[in-house]
């Protein structure tokens, strides 16, 4: 059996395995090898509906950065754009965050502005961007990777004001349909939606899911901004992450592709993403990130990756130019949870002939480690430990209490951007009362202050501007 097949044949065996220990409905994974290309698929296109077909188009996440970084790159090596000129030479108009310096493009494009994750709050680019200046920069551009959709999405904002045309536009005209990826969705709006299939969560947000608990389909967004706007099919994205294993085969159409991919896959942040520590994967130590590409050192050769996460769907993408393998994967799952990426990372060690990869025998289990409840009495901890809501999907449920450590901190159960551990709060008198920083790294910008104090207990938090309102805890 080729390593093709193996590969293929060991990522299906773990989505059937999803299917039944985890909140996934169904997934396609498409594999390159020099043997050749397969794309398949697994169980239902969202909950309860027809198998899933190997066309399903599902949303990319993150992985729109990729396209972003790569647009970015190519404008640059055309000469079309400074990578090093701050970002208000194109957008006069930003307020910035507290103590930011002036960032560079490239500083967005590697995630080392030093700016928060991103903002729940609000669904439009334009007011995300404006609302960065209630904010606090947590370190100086250049310094501190620390990832961040709000970047990206004021980069789009930036080759908006750098191209003359929407960013939906740059990405398809300037990447994707140069690479022959034209089917691909990059506006994401209701006229569009009957078009993906449907993406999958929890039935429930506000426990740790067990299989008794069900799936149920995921709201509707409509992500426009370029941390996360696409949509695609498997073999789609795998011409994608094709175009980063081997550049130079598109000549034809892309002659800027080679000199755009070494500028995109140069790392350009003091440290990366990281790499899924379960499940079977090439060790990577040292990883950094470039523009939208986590560039891997490993034995066998420099590996570049991304990952997607959104209400409702995961995607992962494996490029590895020296082994001439592309992996692309799409499920109808939780996008915080990183079911895609163990899947196309085992999927890309077996087809690279790394049975031997680190990993466990039970991937899944280590990825569904049990929470012991916190105590969320708010007389022990000054008024602000509870439960809290919003009607955000991308965070909806929100607890702060006291672990067994005594530690007080933020936890959640479901949301794409909501914590995936318990992160402890911590408290910063000198920006106001009950105001924590969220995270123990005093180089990290996120912050939630509590407000509406009545008899001493706090009923509204807010999280870098999204507002959460304290209710009974069920």
């Amino acid at each position: 059996m080729s390593g093709l097949d193996r590969g293929l044949e060991r990522a299906l065996a773990r989505g059937e395995e999803l299917l039944l220990r985890a909140p996934v409905a169904g997934g396609t994974v498409a594999i390159r090898t020099s043997d050749g290309e397969r794309v398949a698929a697994f169980g239902t296109a969202g909950p309860g509906g027809p198998p899933m077909p190997v066309d399903a188009r599902l949303e990319i996440g993150s992985i729109s950065k990729s396209v972003a970084g790569l647009a970015a790159a190519r404008l640059a090596v055309e000469g079309r754009i400074d990578l090093d000129a701050p970002v208000r030479a194109l957008l006069p108009w930003l307020e910035l965050p507290l103590g930011a310096g002036e960032p560079s493009l490239r500083h967005l494009l590697g995630h080392t502005a030093g700016w928060i994750a991103g903002s729940d709050a609000l669904p439009g680019e334009r007011a995300q961007a404006l609302a960065l200046g209630e904010t606090v920069a947590g370190s100086r551009p250049g310094a501190f990777f620390h990832y961040s959709n709000i970047g990206y999405v004021v980069l789009g904002l930036a080759l908006e004001a750098a191209c003359g045309r929407p960013y939906p536009e740059i990405a398809r005209r300037l990447v994707l349909e140069p690479l022959g990826i034209d089917g691909a969705v990059t506006n994401l709006t209701g006229a569009r939606r009957g078009e993906l299939c449907r993406g999958t969560v929890p039935l429930r947000d506000d426990a740790p899911w067990r299989p008794a608990d069900g799936i149920a389909e995921a709201p509707w967004l409509e992500p426009a901004g370029a941390d996360g706007n696409i949509a695609a099919t498997a073999g789609e994205l795998l011409r994608f992450a094709r175009a980063l294993t081997d550049p130079g085969s598109f000549a034809a159409s892309a002659p800027w592709l080679p000199e755009a991919v070494a500028v995109a896959s140069a790392p350009s942040a003091p440290s990366g993403e990281g790499v899924l520590d379960v499940g079977p994967h090439l060790p990577a130590p040292g990883d950094r990130y470039g523009f939208g590409i986590n560039a891997e050192p490993t034995a066998r050769g420099t590996v570049l990756t991304h990952g997607g996460g959104m209400a409702g769907y995961g995607a992962f993408l494996v490029a590895h130019p020296e082994a001439g393998i592309s992996v692309a994967v799409l499920l109808s799952g939780p996008g915080e949870r990183p079911y895609a990426e163990l899947l196309a990372r085992e999927c890309h060690a077996v087809a690279v002939g790394a049975d031997a990869a680190p990993g466990g025998a039970d991937p899944i289990g280590a990825l569904q480690v049990p929470r012991v409840p916190l105590d969320l009495d708010p007389v022990s901890a000054g008024g602000v430990a509870g439960t809290y809501r919003s009607y955000s999907p991308w965070v909806p449920h929100l607890e702060v209490g006291r672990d067994a450590g005594g530690r007080l901190v933020l936890r959640a159960y479901a949301g794409v951007e909501a914590p995936t551990e318990d992160v402890p709060l911590v408290a910063l008198p000198g920006e106001g009362a009950r105001t924590f920083r969220v995270g123990s790294d005093p180089r990290l910008p996120e912050r939630i202050r509590f407000e509406g104090v009545i008899d001493g207990v706090a009923h509204v938090l807010v999280r870098d501007g999204g507002r959460f309102a304290r209710v009974v805890d069920r």
